[in-house]
């Protein structure tokens, strides 16, 4: 969904015709900022979501594991040694700041000082300045995922062996049918 919606978005920014010969500067003026500021909130709404979206599927691994295989992991403390740990806690404490900060990271909230502190992020920005490669934290999460439950599991993670393989994990994660650009 996230590579999909992003690249057609992109499409938009470079296709979209907002100016009209026939119409006065101050027309097209208007046009061009209603454009660029929509697809600017589209941008920054997908991010949000797609961030949320992580975040929430980790936390329901976790849950999961402890409801159905009654391996109760607290994500903090037992988590640490696992492949992405970092990026999934940087990536939960987005989460929190977009929840919690509508948007802006300012000291003052435990989530927006660890992202000012230990994740290198500007006190002040927002969302759409934070130049994230949000379809590499999505493979990282499946990975962190599988990490966990085959830990857990006592089993060797049948993934490990393509972590840095991106072509084999977008393979895994995005159906076939769905044409993106990459």
């Amino acid at each position: 969904m996230y590579t999909a919606t992003k690249d057609k978005i992109d499409v938009f920014h470079t296709e979209i015709q907002w100016y009209d010969k026939d119409d006065n500067h101050r027309g097209n003026k208007d046009r061009m900022k209603e454009t660029s500021r929509m697809l600017s909130g589209y941008r920054q709404k997908l991010n949000e979501l797609i961030i949320i979206g992580i975040a929430k599927s980790l936390e329901d691994t976790l849950y999961d594991m402890k409801e159905k295989l009654n391996n109760d992991i607290n994500f903090w403390k037992d988590c640490e040694d696992f492949m992405y740990y970092n990026e999934m806690k940087k990536l939960r404490n987005l989460n929190n700041y977009i929840k919690h900060s509508k948007g802006i990271i300012k000291r003052g909230h435990p989530s927006n000082d660890y992202l000012i502190d230990n994740a290198g992020f500007t006190e002040n920005s927002k969302i759409d300045n934070l130049n994230l490669n949000l379809e590499k934290y999505i493979m990282q999460s499946f990975l962190f995922q599988m990490e966990i439950f085959w830990n857990k599991d006592l089993r060797d993670n049948p993934y490990t062996g393509i972590k840095d393989d991106e072509k084999s994990i977008r393979k895994i994660l995005i159906p076939e049918f769905i044409e993106t650009n990459n």
